[in-house]
C-alpha cells in the first residue's frame, strides 16, 4: 500500500512539473512572439518614415530607434505614428495603418505623409495573403517606391487620389503601374489605400490640425 502511493505521489509530482515546465515555455513563447510583432511593426513604421534600421539590427536597436524618433498618439480612433527628426523636436511626417480586403485575404500596410499632408512620403505592405509571383508583389521595392513623392490631394476632376494601371507610357501623373497578371490585388489596393488616405485627410488630418 505504502509503495503504491509512493507511485502515486510520484506521478503526481512528475506530472505537476512536466505541466508546469510546458505553461512556463508557452509564456515565454508567447511574449517572444508578441515582441517580434510589435518590432517587425516597428520597422515597417521607421522605413515608411525614411528612417531604415538595418534589417539585421537586433530587436533592442529597433525598439530604441522607434521610441527616439516616432511617437503614437490617438486621433478621432486611429493610431497615428508621428516621425521626429534626431533633434527630436522637428516633425519630419506621420504615419498610419491602412488595410482591406486583397484578392485572397486582408491585406495591412502603413504609408506615410509629410509634415503637411501634401504627399506620400513612403509605403509598405506587410502582412497579406496574396499570390506569390504575382499579386505577393505589392512588397516589392518597384511597386512601392512608386508612390514616395505623390500628392495625396485628387487631381482636379479625379474623385480618387491614385489609379493602378497597366504598366505602359502616357499614364497620368496620378496614375501608378499595377502588377502585371494581378488585376484583383492591384484593384483591391486601389480602393482601400485611396479610402484610408481620403479618410485620414477628412478626419484624422483636420483634428491634428486643430491641435
Amino acid at each position: 500500500m505504502k509503495k503504491r502511493l509512493t507511485s502515486i505521489a510520484f506521478m503526481f509530482v512528475l506530472t505537476f512539473v512536466f505541466a508546469a515546465v510546458v505553461s512556463a515555455v508557452k509564456v515565454y513563447n508567447e511574449e517572444r512572439i508578441q515582441t517580434n510583432q510589435q518590432v517587425k511593426l516597428q520597422r515597417i513604421i521607421l522605413k515608411v518614415l525614411g528612417m531604415p534600421v538595418n534589417e539585421k539590427a537586433p530587436n533592442r536597436e529597433v525598439i530604441q530607434a522607434f521610441e527616439k524618433r516616432v511617437k503614437p498618439v490617438e486621433v478621432k480612433g486611429q493610431t497615428l505614428y508621428i516621425g521626429y527628426a534626431e533633434d527630436g523636436r522637428k516633425i519630419t511626417g506621420y504615419a498610419f495603418p491602412v488595410s482591406g480586403a486583397g484578392f485572397w485575404g486582408p491585406v495591412y500596410g502603413m504609408v506615410s505623409v509629410d509634415p503637411e499632408a501634401s504627399r506620400i512620403l513612403g509605403i509598405a505592405f506587410y502582412r497579406h495573403s496574396e499570390t506569390p509571383g504575382l499579386g505577393a508583389r505589392i512588397t516589392e521595392p518597384w511597386f512601392t517606391k512608386q508612390f514616395a513623392g505623390l500628392p495625396v490631394f485628387p487631381v482636379e476632376g479625379d474623385k480618387k487620389i491614385f489609379y493602378l494601371k497597366p504598366a505602359g507610357p502616357g499614364k497620368g501623373p496620378n496614375e501608378l503601374d499595377a502588377i502585371t497578371g494581378a488585376t484583383g490585388t492591384s484593384r483591391a489596393v486601389e480602393t482601400f489605400v485611396n479610402r484610408d488616405l481620403d479618410r485620414f485627410l477628412r478626419e484624422t488630418w483636420k483634428q491634428v490640425k486643430k491641435g
